[in-house]
């Protein structure tokens, strides 16, 4: 939203537009939108580059300054995946829980949220750093469909649900689907336009209405946010809401469903211009720190 806000020579406060981002947080908070960010794949604490880690903890820094500025609560939180293992998985979990205790200032800590992904970090590697740390994991079924746990999806969202508690901060989940005919793991992670159905693990509390977060939507529910990541955006949660009936829709704003959905999209391309077919295959999330050069 800001560019260059954390750059190491070119970055800048946010002092100057206080007053329009307090005025955005008060409409949300009114309103009773849940406002959260999700900073980018170059954001690593794990990495064994100490400028990569700095240039990392300037980035929560200043998601965190924009969220403060903007008098958002402690539901208001920053989402980011382990990164890169670079060879040595239990290592890297060490420098995370480094840079967690010893970089971060308080208030970004206590807006750090870490998030299962689909190629290094399983949720189950990520739960017991969150339990140490008493930070709160964002479950990703999608992520966990294609590297799954050994623990059960309802084990891991009650212990996740647990730490959502003690640091009193309403659960949030992630629920996309892979398009269809996906089969390799690049193919598998890229989302499909409509989620189908809703996953078995779900609360039963289930009054849900929109809300709107980037250019995704959430079905916010009684006692957890799922997060719906999908291309076609309110269009996938409407079509949630007459597969099971869970709110009235108005049929006037309904668009039929893509006839011929493929397998292809626009989103994440490899820097290094080449696919992966495989989990541990060279294009990982080590392939994309940012060094500020």
């Amino acid at each position: 939203m800001f560019p260059f806000a954390s750059h190491p020579l070119y970055g800048y406060t946010l002092d100057y537009c206080e007053p329009e981002l307090r005025a955005v947080g008060d409409l949300a908070n009114r309103l009773g939108h849940r406002l959260t960010t999700h900073p980018g794949q170059f954001t690593q604490l794990g990495s064994p580059k100490e400028g990569v880690v700095a240039n990392a903890v300037r980035d929560l820094t200043y998601h965190c300054e924009m969220m403060d500025r903007m008098g958002l609560g402690r539901d208001s939180v920053m989402i980011i995946h382990g990164g890169g293992t670079y060879g040595d998985k239990p290592a890297a979990l060490e420098r995370i829980k480094k840079s967690v205790t010893e970089l971060l200032p308080r208030n970004v800590r206590e807006r750090l949220v870490l998030e299962n992904d689909e190629m290094c970090y399983s949720a189950e590697d990520l739960l017991p750093l969150c339990e140490e740390l008493d930070i709160p994991l964002v479950f990703d079924y999608h992520h966990d469909w294609i590297n799954p746990s050994s623990i059960p999806p309802a084990e891991i969202i009650r212990r996740a649900n647990a730490i959502f508690a003690r640091r009193g901060i309403k659960p949030k989940q992630h629920l996309s689907e892979p398009r269809p005919g996906a089969e390799t793991v690049m193919e598998k992670r890229a989302h499909a336009d409509r989620c189908q159905r809703l996953p078995d693990d779900l609360p039963d509390d289930m009054g849900m209405h929109i809300v709107f977060w980037y250019r995704m939507l959430s079905l916010r529910m009684g006692v957890v946010d799922l997060m719906i990541e999908a291309k076609d955006k309110e269009q996938a949660v409407l079509h949630l809401y007459r597969i099971y009936g869970l709110q009235p829709v108005i049929h006037a704003n309904l668009r039929p469903p893509a006839e011929h959905e493929t397998k292809e999209t626009k989103g994440r391309k490899s820097s290094k211009k080449r696919a992966a077919d495989d989990v541990g295959s060279p294009h990982s999330a080590e392939d994309e720190e940012w060094d500020g050069k």
